[in-house]
């Protein structure tokens, strides 16, 4: 982006945050001690993004402390195993999550031989580190973010090392590198919404996902020749304008993609994966600015169609914007500003995309606010709603895994 761009650039940080950031010894301490995978399948550990969403939001040191604590509990230790990674040898283990300890260390090097963001443009567009960037339900994409946002070098090597141990399952879909995307000529006419309105309709994707209970649906979307090639055709017809407004449309999309599929005249479910195409378009934001053009519009194309996949595996519910826009929250703050009622009740609750998905609302709405109008508060009410009295961690809480577009999952 241009400079002029750059200037205009800025994070969400409310008063009364503590007074810790960079070095502090807790994140220190997770980044020495803890895996960034909690099991063989890939859950991840949310430590840094709970913890540096929190502390943004002014979260006091006594949460901070207990948000690490309840973190420690059920995460792993790093286990190295032994294998010494170069840029050349990086692909012998690449995708196995048992690696991480010695990606972690080869990245650890990188990031200091290079520095922090030349590592980061360099690594995330060699081979296919995009894809496996943005898979993992986006998780590498958002702790790139955070590294970026608040300057944290061994972050970024968390990152690294997290994207190259992640699958690279959205290879069929996305360009990725400058090349193979100048290459392409897109001259796409469609916005967003209409690809989703499309999308909605297309009897391509009818009956790939059959079952409910399977959790990890995006193999079986993107593993069939048919579905992975009319995802292709949607995203050439993306109507792409400049990295600033593509993000502005692709990060309001996401709110509505999160906000309006849930929500029905029998009461409100939130999707759980959802969720994450607004947490982790927040992590876009920050990253855009760092990148050329082409390697914005790369990223930017890439979790486009990783969102409209989402979107698929979760039933392609229906966006009912008027129900939103229709929604009265229960609770009546007497603060003049709703959004601090929302900001208090975020860091009351333990549940870690809560927190991301309040900061990347307020930030929206700071950053575009014409364009959903009260929309953004409206969403973020919804979410600490209904998804806020629990003090659960996410897999107890109230978020659905069923998907919100299918109608089983409301017969619940």
């Amino acid at each position: 982006m241009d400079s002029s761009s750059q200037r205009k650039h800025y994070s969400i940080l409310f008063p009364g945050a503590s007074p810790v950031l960079s070095w502090h010894p807790l994140i220190d301490r997770n980044h020495k001690e803890h895996d960034i995978f909690l099991t063989k399948g890939g859950k991840h550990n949310h430590f840094i993004h709970q913890y540096l969403a929190a502390y943004s939001l002014g979260a006091s040191m006594e949460k901070l402390q207990s948000i690490y604590d309840g973190h420690a509990s059920i995460l792993i230790p790093i286990v190295s195993d032994g294998q010494d990674i170069t840029e050349e040898t990086y692909r012998k283990e690449i995708g196995n999550r048992d690696a991480y300890g010695s990606y972690l260390k080869f990245f650890e090097g990188e990031v200091e031989k290079h520095g922090m963001l030349h590592a980061i443009r360099y690594w995330i567009f060699k081979d296919d580190m995009l894809a496996r960037t943005l898979a993992g339900a986006y998780h590498p994409l958002i702790h790139i973010g955070y590294a970026i946002e608040f300057d944290l070098p061994s972050v970024a090597a968390e990152g690294l090392a997290m994207a190259a141990c992640t699958e690279d399952v959205l290879v069929p879909v996305i360009d990725l590198n400058e090349q193979s995307m100048r290459e392409k000529h897109y001259r796409g006419t469609s916005t967003i919404q209409e690809l989703v309105r499309d999308i909605k309709t297309d009897a391509t994707f009818d009956g790939i996902i059959d079952d409910l209970k399977v959790i990890d649906r995006l193999p079986l979307i993107l593993g069939n020749p048919n579905a992975a090639s009319k995802l292709r055709e949607y995203l050439a017809d993306w109507k792409f304008i400049d990295p600033e407004s593509s993000l502005q449309e692709l990060f309001t999309s996401c709110v509505l993609i999160y906000g309006a599929s849930g929500i029905r005249e029998q009461g409100i479910k939130f999707s759980f994966f959802l969720v994450h195409a607004l947490t982790s378009v927040h992590a876009l934001y920050t990253i855009l600015p760092q990148l050329n053009p082409v390697q914005a519009e790369l990223l930017l194309r890439g979790h486009l169609v990783e969102t409209l996949t989402c979107y698929i595996s979760q039933g392609r519910p229906t966006l009912r914007i008027d129900l939103l826009r229709q929604y009265e929250s229960p609770q009546k703050p007497e603060d003049a500003n709703p959004w601090m009622d929302v900001i208090n009740r975020t860091l009351s609750v333990n549940e870690c995309h809560i927190t991301k998905a309040i900061r990347a609302l307020a930030l929206g709405q700071v950053i575009y606010r014409d364009s959903l109008e009260d929309l953004w508060i409206k969403v973020a009410q919804m979410t600490v709603d209904v998804i806020g009295p629990t003090t659960e961690s996410h897999l107890k809480a109230n978020w659905d895994f069923a998907g919100v577009g299918f109608d089983e999952a409301w017969q619940e």
